[in-house]
């Protein structure tokens, strides 16, 4: 499925910004982003980027990150109890700029194809709407499938800091 892991730390430093208008060709994913720096128990320092105006973590707060690569997925704040699933809040766009290249070179191939003879233009402009239809449809459901993925990832991590450490005290 996602390699995903996991880093827990103290946030030494978080920072915002809003992020600057984009160029016509670009899509802003969102307007701020946060930068975050955490301290490991291993003395190590990492720096993450997440493009979001939610951040229910300030500087001192233990937190475990939800990562797939080096992209924040969600955030749980063992400070707090309070937690960010980045892939429901922010989601990733439907449709990619890859679409567009794709859409125009099949666009050229059939009309070349419709004007030799092998294609009518209603299969053209048939087969570049079942493309963006299946594209969307299917970033869609990873987008759902991976929102749930990180929904369950975030409360298991609440459920490790919450629920086992009274079983353990308990005696269970």
């Amino acid at each position: 499925m996602w390699r995903i892991k996991t880093i827990t730390g103290t946030i030494i430093e978080s920072s915002r910004f809003t992020n600057k208008p984009m160029r016509l060709h670009e899509r802003p994913v969102c307007s701020e982003r946060r930068e975050l720096w955490l301290a490991t128990s291993h003395d190590d320092e990492h720096g993450f980027v997440i493009h979001t105006k939610l951040m229910p973590a300030r500087k001192t707060h233990c937190v475990t990150l939800v990562l797939a690569g080096s992209t924040v997925l969600g955030l749980y704040n063992a400070t707090t109890g309070a937690s960010a699933n980045y892939v429901h809040q922010d989601p990733p766009f439907l449709t990619k700029s890859l679409d567009i290249l794709v859409l125009a070179v099949w666009a050229i191939v059939g009309f070349i194809c419709a004007a030799v003879g092998w294609l009518g233009l209603s299969d053209v402009l048939g087969g570049a709407l079942a493309y963006l239809l299946l594209a969307v449809a299917c970033r869609a459901v990873h987008r759902k499938r991976l929102r749930e993925f990180v929904d369950e990832s975030v409360n298991e991590l609440h459920l490790m800091r919450v629920v086992r450490p009274i079983r353990r005290a308990q005696g269970h």
